[in-house]
């Protein structure tokens, strides 16, 4: 009597849901539902800002950067850029490298901040608020504001999309004020200067 129950209870089991693996691309296999496409999917979204590999981030001019002092996340941390380029000044901080072809930090350039935004704003800003923009311009996505605070002002910086000879349309609002529409363009590797948009 036990030997015909013990059968039935055997191929009972036996006769459960077979689990395994997702089967590999081996020809007349198709792969599990989703199983790879979402993989590859979550690989690519990984890497549309930074490449995990070297932890770099490339530029709008092509200059590969270390780090994005939070410009994807849509503020600009100062105190990092400020940390980063201590006394050096204009033009110089755009040449800082840390690597061969890795710059430190994006940087508008120029003395023309006070005729493109008024003498007001253009004289309150000062290197880090340049490298804030400058790196925004580098690595922001267009439409997307950037944030940041300085001495009781507000800037809120919005790279556009591209312009023509490798220039960005941006838009400037300094505490809630009327915004300033600027031409970004290109005069180095990681360096921009404003003309009025």
């Amino acid at each position: 009597m036990k030997f015909p129950m013990i059968i039935a209870v055997a191929a009972t089991l036996g006769a459960g849901p077979a689990l395994a693996d997702p089967p590999g691309h081996a020809p007349g296999h198709a792969p599990a539902h989703g199983y790879y496409k979402n993989d590859k999917k979550e690989k690519k979204n990984k890497s549309d800002d930074k490449d995990n590999k070297s932890g770099q981030y490339q530029g709008k001019s092509g200059v590969v950067y270390v780090q994005d002092y939070g410009i994807s996340s849509g503020r600009c941390n100062r105190d990092e850029i400020g940390a980063v380029i201590g006394g050096v000044t204009g033009a110089a901080i755009g040449g800082r490298i840390a690597g061969r072809e890795d710059r430190v930090v994006g940087m508008v350039i120029g003395g023309v901040l006070g005729a493109v935004l008024g003498h007001a704003i253009g004289d309150s800003m000062d290197d880090r608020d340049r490298a804030c923009m400058g790196h925004a311009l580098e690595l922001g996505r267009p439409g997307i504001p950037v944030e940041w605070r300085n001495d009781g002002h507000h800037y809120r910086f919005t790279p556009q999309g591209d312009a023509r000879d490798g220039c960005r349309n941006a838009t400037l609002v300094v505490d809630g004020r009327k915004p300033h529409d600027v031409l970004a363009c290109p005069t180095g590797r990681g360096e921009w200067t404003f003309r009025r948009g």
